[in-house]
């Protein structure tokens, strides 16, 4: 069975869906990955490896079979793979040797192995390198050896994998089911199983996870993929500390990750920079009532490209800038954005701390002003208030039109995304404006899940947790609020994440359930 499914997601994968798993296989095979984004100054190059015997090796990657009209499209391409050497700061400048591979998923048909033979061969007389092939057999027998003993074999299990699997790609990612799916997959190597099975289990969670994103590849939806790359990291975070493994064990794994969140950000930034059709695709499903489409998805796509530029500031990973053309098209989102529920506020946190973060204090606070009176426009003169962040986007669309099912649970009067908001006021000085909303603000119930152990945050849903809900004093000391305003939140994170703090802008969009005041602080106190 296991092998029947690592074929099936093999043969219908693309060249960017299966080139991390790839990268993992090498990496499962004891190479020492160097390169792996490729791009436009790759020379020919997706991958760059070292063996454990020290050799280099280079791979160019390509989908489906190859025919004479394909080999003739990529000659180019493999000419630099097999002249120019590879670039690597822990590559000698003067190497004269290295291995090159020709890796497909499909076949190579025809007389196109024996064109690639003699080619080879004539490449090594002009003192070329030899070009290598894979094909997808031995992808097959690779990929099955390493990791089809990870692939689920419970019923209910291939169920929830197959309806992940099978969603349109269009359509946004459904993250509790493919957080919960894996959160069940880890947990399997709770007990009785050795730390090395513990660290071949998060090894294959990558090959998993692009199998379920096949669909989302295909369509290249690059916010769902990104939900859930982040969604798998964190899963593999909360594990690798719940067993208490050494970072060094799962650092290739973790890189591999983040490499490829950093590609599908440049992909986003380059899809939004470059869009013609005014940022959105109405025609699916309850967002094609086009006015409503294209506010949310501002929103949405605001958010993320915050998130991102966040998310690079705080790691110092290398991603694109944003320049004119996108700064012109995030300012025309920013003016057209709506929030219709809690968890779109992930969004609009996002962009606030994009300012913070940046030490521009005018903007932030005007943010925050305007984030808090929206709030507390949806609960004054008994109005219905905000769908909580555990609703997602479309069940909220589905509520205001009156379609699907029925949510019966009452949000006047209750938030979880309030006090955040009050508190970062309160550490910028706003004391007149909170002064002169307080009265409002004190009548409304602040909510907050506080889990016991902090590490469990990470998870979709925490069993040993307690419901906050709190009302604030209407007679508030403003010294006491400063001082909970401005002090460190650092213990009240998952202190796995205090080395990874750039990924709480990611966390809060893909889990914005998990957007609490000690998250959100803890990014900008000190």
């Amino acid at each position: 069975m296991q092998s029947k499914l690592v074929e099936n997601w093999l043969t219908n994968a693309g060249e960017l869906t299966y080139t991390a798993p790839f990268v993992q296989l090498l990496i499962n095979e004891g190479y020492t990955v160097l390169q792996a984004k490729g791009g436009p100054t790759e020379q020919g190059k997706d991958i760059i490896a070292r063996d454990t015997n020290g050799n280099i090796h280079c791979y160019q990657l390509k989908h489906g079979s190859i025919g004479s009209s394909d080999w003739q499209q990529y000659r180019a391409q493999l000419d630099d793979l097999t002249e120019i050497p590879p670039k690597h700061p822990s590559i000698p400048a003067n190497l004269t040797s290295w291995q090159c591979h020709l890796v497909t998923n499909g076949d190579i048909t025809g007389q196109t192995s024996i064109t690639i033979v003699d080619y080879s061969k004539a490449r090594s007389k002009k003192g070329n390198m030899a070009l290598q092939t894979t094909s997808k057999e031995e992808l097959l027998r690779r990929f099955t050896d390493s990791f089809g003993r990870f692939f689920p074999i419970e019923p209910n299990d291939i169920r929830v994998f197959f309806e992940l699997f099978c969603d349109d790609g269009d359509n946004t990612l459904k993250r509790s089911e493919f957080k919960l799916l894996f959160e069940h997959y880890l947990s399997e190597f709770d007990v009785k199983r050795s730390k090395q099975k513990k660290l071949e289990s998060i090894q294959a969670a990558p090959i998993l996870t692009s199998y379920l994103l096949t669909n989302k590849y295909a369509k290249e939806n690059y916010t769902a993929l990104i939900d859930a790359w982040v969604l798998m990291l964190l899963t593999i975070l909360h594990y690798a500390a719940k067993w208490s493994l050494d970072e060094k064990k799962y650092a290739a794994t973790e890189s591999l990750i983040l490499d490829e969140i950093d590609r599908l950000i440049s992909c986003l930034f380059n899809d939004v920079a470059t869009d013609d059709n005014n940022l959105v695709d109405a025609s699916y499903g309850l967002f094609s009532e086009p006015i409503m489409t294209y506010k949310l998805r501002c929103a949405e796509l605001l958010g993320y490209i915050s998130a991102a530029v966040n998310y690079s500031s705080l790691s110092g990973r290398a991603l694109p800038v944003v320049d004119v053309v996108l700064a012109e098209k995030m300012a025309q989102m920013h003016q057209k954005k709506i929030v219709i529920s809690e968890a779109g506020l992930s969004f609009q946190f996002n962009y606030i701390l994009a300012s913070a973060i940046h030490g521009k204090e005018t903007a932030t606070v005007a943010e925050l002003i305007r984030l808090v009176d929206g709030v507390l426009s949806a609960h004054v003169d008994e109005g219905d208030g905000l769908l909580s962040p555990y609703y997602t986007t479309e069940q909220a669309v589905a509520n205001m039109l009156d379609v699907g099912e029925p949510i019966d649970e009452t949000f006047n009067n209750r938030s979880y995304m309030l006090w955040p908001a009050v508190l970062l006021l309160a550490k910028y000085d706003q004391r007149d404006f909170l002064n002169d909303r307080w009265q409002v603000l004190s009548e409304i119930s602040m909510e907050e899940i506080v889990a016991h152990d902090s590490n469990d945050l990470l998870l979709w849903r925490i069993k040993n947790a307690d419901l906050l809900d709190t009302f604030p004093n209407s007679a508030q000391s403003w010294a006491s609020l400063r001082a909970i305003a401005t002090k460190s939140y650092d213990n009240d994170i998952p202190a796995i994440l205090l080395k990874r703090k750039y990924l709480i802008p990611l966390w809060v969009l893909a889990m914005p359930h998990r957007l609490t005041p000690n998250v959100i602080l803890s990014l900008v106190n000190k």
